[in-house]
C-alpha cells in the first residue's frame, strides 16, 4: 500500500509541474463526451430501433465509456505497460527494474493503480459532474448498481492490466512491438464495447466477443451503470470480471518468471 500511495503522490505531483498538460487533459474529456453525444443523438435520430436502448441510456453508456477511457489509458501513453517494458528492454535499462525489492508485475501495478486513481479523482469525477448536470448523462438506477459499478471497475482495470503485461512480456522475444500493440489496441477498441456496443454487432460476432476477456473491460460496467442487465446478470459479470483477472494475473506471472530466467538485456 504504501508503494502505491507514493505513486499515487508522484502522479499528484506531475500534475502540479505540468498545469497546463493537466488543463487539457481535462478540456479533452469534455469534448470527447459532449463529441461522442453529439453522434448517438444524430444516429438515434435517423434510426432509434439501431441503437437498440433508450437514447438516455445510450447516452449514457457513450459518454461514460469516454470518461473510462481516461482512466485505463493514461495521457502518457509511455506508462502503459507494455509501452514501460519495450522502452526499458530497448535501452537496457530493464536491469535496474530487476534491482528493485518488488517484482516487476507489481511494481508496474502499482505504477498503474496510482495513474489511474489520480484520473478518477481529478479527470473523470468532474467530467462526470458536468456530464450529469449539463450533458444528459443519468446516475446509476440505484446503490446496488452504482456500488456493484465501482467493484467492476476495479476487476476492469485490473484485467486490463494483465493483458497490457501479457503483451510486453512479447517485447522480450522481439524487442520490438510497435506494430503489434497497434493491432492489439485496435481489436482491444471494436471488442471491448468502448466505441461499438456488443449488441450491434452480428450475432456470430456476439458470440465471439463472449468467449474473450475484452468486453469485461467496458462492457459490464458500462452495461451495470445504465442499469441494462438485472441482479443475477450483475452478479454473473462480477465472477467472470473475476476469473478473467485471476486467470490473465497468473498468466503474467508465470510468464515473468520464465523470461526472467532467460533474460537478454540490449543496449545501456
Amino acid at each position: 500500500m504504501k508503494i502505491f500511495i507514493a505513486f499515487l503522490k508522484t502522479e499528484r505531483r506531475l500534475a502540479g509541474l505540468y498545469r497546463m498538460d493537466f488543463l487539457l487533459k481535462v478540456f479533452y474529456s469534455l469534448v470527447a463526451m459532449y463529441g461522442i453525444r453529439s453522434l448517438w443523438v444524430v444516429l438515434y435520430a435517423q434510426d432509434p430501433a439501431m441503437v437498440g436502448r433508450p437514447l438516455p441510456s445510450m447516452i449514457t453508456y457513450a459518454m461514460l465509456a469516454v470518461a473510462l477511457d481516461i482512466i485505463f489509458y493514461p495521457s502518457a501513453l509511455s506508462t502503459a505497460p507494455q509501452n514501460y517494458i519495450a522502452r526499458q528492454v530497448r535501452t537496457g535499462r530493464i536491469d535496474t527494474d530487476l534491482l528493485r525489492p518488488v517484482d516487476l508485475q507489481w511494481q508496474l501495478l502499482f505504477h498503474n493503480g496510482g495513474t489511474a486513481l489520480f484520473g478518477v479523482l481529478w479527470l473523470v469525477l468532474p467530467a462526470w459532474l458536468l456530464g450529469v448536470l449539463f450533458l444528459g448523462m443519468e446516475l446509476p438506477p440505484g446503490l446496488l448498481y452504482g456500488t456493484a459499478f465501482l467493484v467492476s471497475v476495479l476487476f476492469s482495470f485490473l484485467i486490463l492490466f494483465s493483458l497490457n503485461f501479457l503483451l510486453g512480456m512479447v517485447c522480450f522475444a522481439t524487442t520490438n512491438i510497435r506494430q503489434i500493440t497497434m493491432a492489439y489496441s485496435g481489436v482491444l477498441r471494436l471488442l471491448s464495447g468502448s466505441l461499438i456496443p456488443k449488441w450491434l454487432y452480428p450475432k456470430w460476432m456476439q458470440s465471439l466477443i463472449n468467449l474473450l476477456p475484452f468486453r469485461c473491460i467496458f462492457e459490464t460496467p458500462l452495461n451495470i451503470y445504465t442499469g441494462a442487465v438485472g441482479k443475477a446478470d450483475i452478479v454473473y459479470g462480477l465472477l467472470l470480471q473475476i476469473v478473467w483477472a485471476a486467470t490473465l494475473l497468473s498468466m503474467g506471472k508465470v510468464m515473468w518468471m520464465g523470461v526472467h530466467r532467460r533474460l537478454t538485456v540490449q543496449g545501456g
